[in-house]
């Protein structure tokens, strides 16, 4: 790791797209960029990519960054944060959405065939009764739940995940 002075005065070069300066900047700090995306969760390759950004948008943004205000080691961990936060974020999502739609497959097949309605719907708050009919009894997409019950698509996937997990509780 570079000391606050050491790296001013490599600034001005990799300022000016000097790629030996840009080079010393990087390898003394990607390390640390890593190792905070590693404290945020994420796994080895998966931390280097954080890194890998934070430290592109470190040079991207560099000409914004002001000695006068704290040092490049804080700069550096506040964009290395964020990264980690968005790509989490982004990361969250699509895993979720996955096994979101894994996890209604196997339900459709198993505990939605195993048990009728009559023995279902007595169990389920009178609210869940229509997601449930929509859904399981008449097999109906997300979109067109959400259309029937006039709520988002979003809504829909989310709603019918709840039902899923009750549904799971219920019949266990």
């Amino acid at each position: 790791m570079l000391t606050q002075d050491q790296f001013l005065v490599q600034l001005p070069g990799a300022l000016r797209r000097e790629a030996a300066c840009e080079r010393v900047i990087y390898e003394a700090h990607v390390g640390y960029a890593y190792q905070l995306a590693r404290k945020y969760g994420f796994e080895n390759d998966d931390a280097a990519d954080v890194a890998q950004e934070a430290m592109i948008i470190a040079f991207e943004k560099l000409k914004n960054y002001d000695p006068t205000k704290g040092n490049f080691k804080s700069w550096l961990s506040k964009i290395t944060i964020n990264e980690a936060l968005r790509m989490k974020k982004k990361t969250k999502d699509t895993v979720s959405m996955e096994s979101l739609g894994l996890f209604e497959q196997t339900l459709k097949q198993t505990d939605a065939r195993r048990f009728s309605p009559e023995e279902v719907l007595p169990r389920l708050h009178p609210n869940l009764h229509d997601l449930y009919t929509l859904y399981f009894e008449y097999g109906m997409s997300h979109q067109e739940v959400a259309d029937n019950l006039n709520i988002s698509l979003a809504n829909s996937r989310v709603r019918v995940h709840r039902l899923v997990k009750h549904l799971k509780t219920l019949f266990q």
